[in-house]
């Protein structure tokens, strides 16, 4: 079969960035969504850790990033392209000095100059979410834009004699930017940097964190208010309720998460093994515990797929549909109608030539191959990283 190539008309580096942040989530550890129901693990991934991604690999970027943006807001700049272009060099250039210090969690540190997505567009909408970038409503394009026009008018007021100024003051010895909250770096910050929080900006970024995104359905913001010691032996998302007794509507929403994660992982344990012609003795060993479970047999019947789409405000109805023929065919346990509905369902999403399970002979089984996530994670893995980045410069 001929490779799928993509292609697209790169107007902007807004344009740009929203495209290799789609490629991004696709290429992530079980970010496969060949059953459509990405929308419900993104919704719930907003929902418990809002301004997080899959992607995001180190807590310090929430301040590197700003460091530097800070940094260029004391330069002069011809336009908000070179004002790009300078931080994108200097984001490069910082690659080297991180990977020489750290090893884990290194944006780069492979691609080095060939790096395409940049930590500035990967953190931007967390810079936002939490509060350190106080101008919510600017992409990144934006932010610049604003940040050259407003510099073009305070050079110009400074040329006519009026030096009451913006939003900004910059000079040799004073720096104050609005577009910030957290504090502007030290001159030889350079000199000492590697991915570990200082005890000031864990301090900052768990305030930051719980003041923003304190909601009745922020995970992130009640993990970080809870015992560190407890928060660290947490492994995966089903452990959190084990760990913690939630409460109100965090607790509600959690329940259904979870019982939706168990609700589809059938699905995906049995396109494991349609796609290896049955040959897959791991995803048949599991089969056969998921439709023996408790779930299965007793609160399956009773489990309500619509909730889920009314709680995260999704409105598909082909997405709808087949989450309650999922249900009704498990529920009569008829293995043919399982497998006709899961190739059904993906060629619903992709023409017969994309379809994996319409071409399963194609794609050659090897032991120990499995497509997507088993059970969802809803990005905790991915913010418990940085979590443990927090309480570790706290405790330290």
């Amino acid at each position: 079969m001929n490779s799928l190539q993509l292609g697209w008309i790169d107007y902007s580096s807004e344009h740009k960035n929203k495209v290799m942040a789609v490629l991004d989530l696709l290429s992530s550890k079980g970010a496969v969504d060949e059953l459509g129901t990405g929308a419900i693990r993104d919704g719930f991934g907003d929902l418990f850790f809002p301004g997080t991604s899959t992607i995001q690999t180190r807590a310090k970027y929430f301040f590197i990033v700003p460091y530097l943006m800070m940094e260029l807001e004391r330069e002069n700049h011809d336009s908000h392209k070179q004002f790009l272009e300078k931080l994108s060099a200097r984001e490069i250039d910082l690659i080297h000095i991180l990977a020489g210090n750290e090893k884990i969690g290194v944006i780069g540190a492979r691609a080095r100059k060939k790096l395409k997505r940049k930590p500035s567009s990967i953190y931007w909408n967390g810079l936002k979410t939490f509060g350190i970038f106080k101008k919510g409503h600017l992409s990144l394009e934006n932010y610049a834009k604003t940040f050259v026009a407003m510099q073009r008018r305070k050079d110009a007021a400074f040329s006519l004699g009026d030096e009451s100024g913006d939003d900004l003051t910059s000079g040799a010895n004073e720096y104050v930017s609005n577009f910030w909250g957290c504090a502007p770096p030290l001159a030889n910050w350079r000199d000492t940097l590697n991915m570990e929080l200082t005890f000031s900006e864990a301090t900052f970024l768990k305030e930051s964190m719980i003041k923003s995104t304190k909601s009745d359905s922020s995970l992130l913001a009640f993990l970080l208010s809870q015992n560190p010691s407890k928060v660290k032996e947490i492994e995966s998302f089903d452990m959190i309720g084990e760990q913690f007794k939630l409460q109100g509507k965090l607790r509600e929403d959690y329940i259904l998460a979870r019982e939706f994660s168990e609700f589809i992982s059938g699905a995906n344990i049995r396109y494991n093994i349609i796609l290896s012609n049955n040959r897959n003795e791991q995803a048949a060993e599991k089969w056969k515990e998921w439709m023996n479970s408790r779930f299965v047999n007793k609160e399956l019947s009773h489990f309500q797929q619509e909730k889920v789409l009314t709680r995260l405000n999704i409105y598909n109805p082909l997405l709808s549909r087949f989450l309650r023929e999922w249900k009704e065919s498990v529920i009569k346990r008829d293995v043919g109608k399982i497998d006709k509905l899961l190739i059904k369902r993906e060629l619903e999403l992709k023409s017969k030539e994309r379809a994996k399970l319409n071409n399963a002979n194609y794609y050659a089984y090897e032991k120990g191959t499995w497509l997507g996530a088993e059970k969802l994670q809803y990005r905790f893995i991915n913010s418990r990283v940085l979590i443990k980045d927090i309480y570790t410069a706290l405790e330290g």
